[in-house]
């Protein structure tokens, strides 16, 4: 897996749809160390709208390493 820490929230939405079609999962790392995927988990990607972003800081995993060029130029956009 490889993992990406993201600290800045870009578009939202932009966001979302990147994890939906992304090839491989996409595990959310929770406070607990326990791991979210993403892409079974709706609820957990609306959770992203209520997010400060003043305190913000996730951590992903991701399963496939084609998936991670994109998170990077999500990244590179929001300023992350």
């Amino acid at each position: 897996m490889y993992k990406i820490k993201i600290r800045k929230m870009g578009n939202i939405e932009r966001f979302i749809n990147m994890v939906k079609n992304s090839r491989g999962n996409i595990y959310l790392e929770l406070p607990n160390q326990m791991l979210c995927d993403l892409k079974q988990n709706e609820e957990a990607l609306q959770m992203l709208y209520m997010i400060n972003p003043r305190e913000f800081w996730l951590e992903l995993f991701l399963t496939d390493q084609q998936d991670s060029h994109e998170f990077i130029n999500y990244m590179v956009g929001a300023g992350a």
